[in-house]
Parts: C-alpha cells; structure tokens; sequence
C-alpha cells in the first residue's frame, strides 16, 4: 500500500525569546579581516565566504582531499533542524582553479544532517552523521555522491555539542574521534558484537575490520586531535581547554597534561607542519579558541623520554570581531594555512536555548594565511599517482601531505601495496637514525593494511631513534594478543566515590552539631546532577567547615543563598553566558553568602564560614547552567 505522509496539521513549534543581551553586528569578510591581528611575517586574505558561496554556513571542520581541493563540512541546520524548515546542512569541496589563492568554485558532495566531522578513506569519505557514520563515494566523477554505507549506528545524537566531532585517520589505519559526556554510545555494525560505553573522550575504529576501541577519557565536551610527525596523538577538551598528550603505559593508553592552559573553549587544535612557512612557526602546536580570547595560541613542543611538553611562545593570529570563531585549520596543497570562521554572534548550548533566534544560519568564512616573502608550495600530484612514486612522498617534511599519501594508499590493492613497500625499504638503514623515520612509515603502511611485518617492527624497537622506537611499541602493542578484558574495562572510569556509594548518601539530611565548629562533606552524585545532602543544620553564628567534593565528571559549583534568592541568583548566573566559565558562574550579587569555585572531576574545596545571624531556610544551589534545577538544598539555621 502507498501512504504519503500528511503532517499539514501539525502545530509550529512555541516561539523562544533570546536571552542574548549584545549586539549582533555581523560585518564583511573583507572589513573582518581589518580586525585580525597576526604574527610578524604572516598575511591573510579571503577564500571563500557566504556572500561568495550562500551554502558556505557554520564551517565545523576541513580536510584537504588528494587532489588538493578543501572540503567543508557546513552545519546550517546546528544546533538542529527544526520541522518545517529546509535542512541544508552539507559537504561542500571549495576549489581555486585559477590558483589566485580565492575560491571560485563550490560543488555540495553530498546533503548530510548534523555532520559534525568527517575524514576521506578508500577512495572516499567517511563522516559522522549522528545517530550513524557513513561511507560516502563518488563512483561516476561529478563530484556527487552515489553511495552511501552505514558502516556504524547507536552514535548518540541528543547532543549535537557533544556528539562525534575532529575526524581524523591515525598513522597507523584507525579512525578517531571524540564525544563529549553528555552522551551514551551503544555502537553497533553487521560485524562485531555491540559496544556500550558511557565515557567522555577519545574513541577510535579500524575501518577495515571494524574494531572499535574506546582510547582514553577526556572531559567534559572534547573537541580536537593531531598527530606529529612521530605519530604522537594530542588532545583537547572544548569546556575546560586543556589539552593531553596521549600515550601508552604498559597494556593501555593514558593521557598527561601537554601545556599550561590560559584560554577555552577550545575547538580544535593542530600541529603547524607546512613548509611556505619560516622554520620558527613549523611544527608549532595550534590551539584554537572561540570565547574571549578569539584567535589561535602556539606552542613550541620538547620531547624528552616519551613525554611531549608545549610552551606557550605567542598568538599566531586573533580577531576583535566578536563573531569570529576560529573552529578548524588545515594545511592546503599551497602551504598555506586555511582557518574555519563559524561565525557566529551566539554559540554553544547551555548558554542559551537551542532555538533561540540570535542563533545565526547564514556566515560562513574561510580564511587563508601565508608567510611573506616566500613562495608557495607547488601542488605535489598524489591523486592516482603509482604506488612507487606515493611511498617516497612518504620522505616528506610536511605531514599534510604524508597523510594524504596514506589515505590515497588506503584505496589501493593491499597486495600490490605491501609489496611495493618491501621493496622501497631496501634502500634504508636500520641503524641509521636519519632513516628512522621513512621506516616508520613503511611500518604504519603494514599497519594500514592490517599486514604484521615483525621484522621492520624489530628494527624500528632497536632504533637509534627514539621517537622511533615509542613508535613502534605503539605498532607492537596493536599487532601484540591483547587481552579483551583489559579494554573493556577502558570503557569504565574510575572514580574515588563509587557510583553505589553516592546513591546511598542521596538525599540525607544532616543534624547540626554541638562542637564549636560545625564540619559538614557534601558530594555531587555522579551522573545524576544532585547532591548527596538535601538538608544541614547549624547554629546561628556558629562556625561552619563545609567540604565539596565533584566526583562526576561533569562541573559543578556550590553556592549558599540568602532565603529565596536560589533562583534570582542561578537566572543571574546562566546570563553570564560565555563569562560564566572564567567567573565560575558566580554572579555579582549581595544575596550569595558563600560559594565555591567551579570544580572538575574528582576536584574539591573546603568552604570556611560563619553561619548567618538571623535563623532561616538558606539555599545552596549549584548554578552551572542547567544544573540548579535539581542542584540544590537547604542549611538551616536555628537558634
């Protein structure tokens, strides 16, 4: 029976009222680029926008494809499509045929909803779709897509701000992402056995076998990830904007802080490996920022032993254009270094409602930075290129284009790969460090291809390299019989209050004490967004040591009110909106006696204070935006 769909009748949705409270001035890209200020030696112009390209809206991430053409994943829709209005969210490939540095083409690949990251693979692209991850191909070459395979579902969609984002294929053949907390993931493809898993981080997959690893935590809401040259993985988390060096202790992966962190939220970040740019900038650490400070920091990395440290050495650019959201950057065929502007007065979720109308659906930018006085790279062919020639771009000094050599090498005959590798070896050294690192890749090409070849793996453990040899026990510990308990057990943070511990203090009320001095301990229940004491009493003008503890792993504040004044100060602190973070969402306000700092997961803080004079029912709330609903109890005071 054909039914057609008739939903005419249905009601529009209830109209929001912003709670935005400044000025949505949204100037030209041109006069934008007015108000960039970047490092000495280093220029900037326009290459796409949205007057240029109307598709062109709320860029969240870019790629460069074997041919050298940028692609874009444009979130029009974000932070969700609304019913009844048109859903144009898309991948889009910007290309400058005449090589003037300024796009003059733009072709939609394929119409995707929410498409929060993507990266190419197999002579195609893999992107996250929430709830899925899709294989996307273009098999008749009009740049269209004309396949489409779920490779995985059960991706959690919710939250879109937290959901799968910065797609990226690891040196080795694995695909890696990050999800934030917000979120409860039960992956599933026609292959392997289902995987749940309710932790915030870093997630990776063999799109050949269809492994599906969960890497290492990262709180609250992780957006960003980079490899070097070395294969050594850097993260970072969007709410907080630290950032981890991710490496393998004994049978699993932790992670270590890799900088002092001075500004959030962070995006996105990268490691600067271009060539057109002077020697000082290269192999810099990026942090991208889109709050406050609205620009990029750069970091020198030191290695020693395995550890991987950053030192903050300035800003490469930044903006006073209070829309400017720096979210993406990618090394381009040319050199230079291409910037994602979201471009957006409004962003992030709990700030303000999903539908709110300040929300932006229209800008869009690309930027473009090079070094002066230095010329462009000149387009290195790798599209369709014999194995021979690919594997000694594999010598290479900037990583963008080793990459790509191995994402067009993933789409080549295994057989015909490994054994042209076995042979480009030949002409290397084990012993010679300056070999080091040609070796190393030949290895993540066997990796890539799921092709154990123990013998490369021996001499690259006995290098003279360093980097080399944690390389390879990364390599070995992949190819090593790994025992499915132990990363199973991955999936499950610890935490110093067990999860059954804080149920059973949920709720309690505590009587007020004869000692001098009143001590009380109140915890955040983990995942449950309550705190394990409704009630506390305590004498008036007694003196009151109150400890909180925030064991979940979301962030939590505690403030005590006067009288009904919990809710006028938590509608104060949401306003804060985007300062909230840096203020710890404590407003300026005379009705709040006592409060503690914003705390992290597995962070506390003693509170010292005197009990109010005067007796009463006092609150104590906490006022992270979306929090102090449930957040909250009581400190009676009684004579």
């Amino acid at each position: 029976i054909d039914f057609e769909v008739d939903d005419s009748n249905v009601p529009p949705p209830k109209p929001v009222e912003t709670n935005f409270t400044g000025e949505a001035n949204y100037i030209s890209s041109e006069d934008a680029i007015e108000k960039m200020m970047l490092a000495e030696g280093l220029s900037v112009n326009l290459f796409a926008s949205e007057e240029m390209f109307p598709e062109l809206v709320n860029p969240v991430q870019m790629q460069v494809d074997t041919q050298g053409r940028l692609w874009v994943a444009a979130w029009a829709t974000y932070p969700k499509w609304e019913p009844m209005k048109e859903m144009s969210d898309r991948l889009i490939i910007l290309e400058d045929t005449n090589g003037d540095g300024v796009a003059d083409k733009s072709t939609t690949f394929a119409s995707i909803h929410n498409p929060t990251g993507f990266e190419f693979w197999n002579g195609g692209v893999i992107v996250v779709s929430a709830p899925d991850i899709l294989f996307l191909k273009d098999t008749t070459g009009d740049n269209k897509a004309d396949v489409q395979i779920r490779l995985m579902g059960a991706i959690d969609s919710a939250d879109t701000h937290h959901t799968a984002n910065n797609v990226i294929y690891g040196p080795h053949g694995w695909i890696y992402y990050q999800r934030g907390v917000f979120h409860l993931n039960n992956v599933e493809t026609p292959w392997r056995k289902n995987m749940e898993s309710d932790v915030s981080g870093l997630y990776r997959f063999n799109p050949r076998t269809f492994e599906f690893d969960f890497v290492v935590e990262n709180i609250y809401n992780p957006h960003g990830i980079s490899f070097d040259r070395w294969g050594n993985l850097f993260i970072t988390d969007g709410t907080m904007g630290t950032a981890h060096q991710v490496y393998l202790d004994g049978d699993r992966f932790e992670k270590r802080p890799l900088l002092d962190h001075t500004v959030r939220p962070v995006p996105g970040n990268q490691v600067l490996s271009t060539s057109q740019f002077p020697e000082e900038f290269r192999e810099n650490f990026l942090i991208y920022n889109v709050i406050g400070f609205l620009g990029a920091k750069r970091y020198e990395l030191s290695y020693q032993n395995g550890h991987v440290w950053g030192e903050e050495i300035g800003d490469l650019f930044y903006s006073d254009d209070p829309n400017f959201r720096p979210t993406d950057g990618v090394i381009g065929s040319d050199g230079a270094l291409y910037i994602s502007d979201w471009h957006n007065a409004i962003i992030g979720h709990m700030q303000h409602n999903l539908r709110d109308p300040m929300r932006d659906h229209t800008h869009g930018r690309i930027y473009r930075i090079t070094a002066d006085d230095r010329p462009l790279l000149d387009p290195v062919p790798i599209h369709n290129e014999p194995v021979e020639n690919l594997l000694e771009l594999l010598k290479h000094p900037d990583n963008g284009i080793r990459h790509r050599v191995r994402v067009e090498l993933s789409s080549r005959e295994t057989d015909n790969v490994i054994s042209a590798v076995q042979d480009w070896i030949q002409q290397f050294d084990p012993g010679n460090s300056d070999d080091a690192h040609p070796l190393l890749e030949a290895l993540w090409v066997h990796q890539q291809h799921n092709v154990p070849n123990y013998d490369l793996l021996q001499d690259l453990l006995h290098s003279p390299e360093e980097n080399a040899r944690i390389a390879a026990e990364k390599v070995e510990w992949f190819w090593s019989d790994r025992d499915p308990a132990l990363i199973s057990a991955h999936l499950h943070t610890d935490s110093e209050t067990p999860l059954s511990d804080s149920f059973d203090r949920a709720g309690m009320e505590l009587d007020f004490s004869d000692d001098e001095i009143a001590e009380f301990a109140i915890r955040a229940i983990i995942e449950q967004m309550r705190f394990d004491v409704a009630r506390f009493t305590v004498r008036s003008d007694q003196p009151v040591r109150l400890t909180f503890d925030n064991p979940d792993f979301m962030p939590h504040n505690l403030l005590i009110t006067e009288p009904g004044k919990a809710d006028e100060v938590y509608q104060m602190a949401i306003d804060l909106g985007g300062r909230g973070f840096e203020l710890h969402f404590i407003p300026d306000s005379p009705d709040i006696l006592v409060a503690s700092r914003l705390l992290r997961h597995n962070e506390s803080e003693l509170l010292e204070f005197t009990a109010p004079s005067i007796p009463g029912r006092y609150q104590f709330i906490c006022t992270f935006p979306g929090h102090g609903e449930l957040m909250r109890g009581v400190m009676e005071v009684v004579d």
